[in-house]
């Protein structure tokens, strides 16, 4: 766990405008037409009804975080094959895959709720089990149920590791988000209260998307499964 956020965070270092974009690219446009039509910012306060809750769920679910977790993941793969990443490359590639991925997603997450409903354990298991199907979407270009089973096979051995990643990324998106609303910016539909939340949203996203595409390169590195057959990926050893 420490290695792959460590890799992360050196990632960052080198290219900070790259995974910055391709975050803002997804987070901006989305949150400004909730803003045109909820009239409630990025940093909104459960101001939604039940079904608008549960609509943006799924907007969520089945096409923001497919699209962040594509395009980084494909960063990643470009950054270690020694290519620099370019960012219409990257985002073609992300847009490709969106709807394998988009619904390997839908399906882990229907799963992992009905799992949390059917006495919490279960679906606590199944987040673990399910953690890269995203990027295992993305990747293996076998379709949404493969996906599903190769999430499960790497993972099967590494809860522990998973958990304990999911929790410290959980735990320090939920403190930027804690710091950025104690911050007094006004009304959520004001300017500079918009332009905070999409920054902090934009961060969040692309640290979390950054660091499961890592914890899938380590997972797989781990149960010596290459990425790609034909070649290697020596910037990733870090998580051996």
């Amino acid at each position: 766990m420490p290695a792959i956020l460590a890799v992360t965070l050196r990632l960052y270092r080198r290219y900070p405008l790259l995974f910055a974009i391709l975050a803002l690219a997804v987070i901006a446009p989305y949150e400004l037409a909730l803003l045109a039509i909820t009239g409630y910012g990025p940093l909104r306060h459960n101001h939604e009804s039940a079904g608008i809750s549960w609509l943006l769920l799924l907007l969520r679910t089945s096409l923001i975080t497919p699209l962040v977790s594509a395009l980084h993941v494909h960063a990643v793969v470009a950054i270690d094959e020694g290519r620099r990443p370019r960012l219409r490359a990257v985002a073609l590639r992300g847009l490709k895959v969106l709807p394998v991925v988009a619904a390997a997603e839908v399906m882990a997450s229907i799963g992992i709720f009905l799992g949390f409903v059917a006495l919490i354990v279960p679906g606590i298991l199944l987040s673990l089990r399910w953690a890269v199907v995203a990027q295992a979407a993305a990747l293996d270009d076998e379709g949404w149920l493969a996906a599903l089973r190769r999430s499960q096979r790497l993972t099967a051995t590494h809860y522990g590791h998973v958990f304990g990643l999911l929790f410290v990324t959980a735990v320090l998106a939920w403190m930027v988000l804690l710091g950025v609303r104690a911050v007094p910016l006004g009304s959520t539909s004001g300017a500079a209260s918009v332009a905070v939340g999409v920054a902090a949203d934009t961060v969040i996203a692309s640290f979390v998307a950054l660091t499961l595409a890592l914890l899938y390169f380590g997972l797989r590195a781990w149960a010596n499964v290459p990425v790609r057959p034909e070649r290697e990926y020596p910037h990733l050893h870090d998580l051996d």
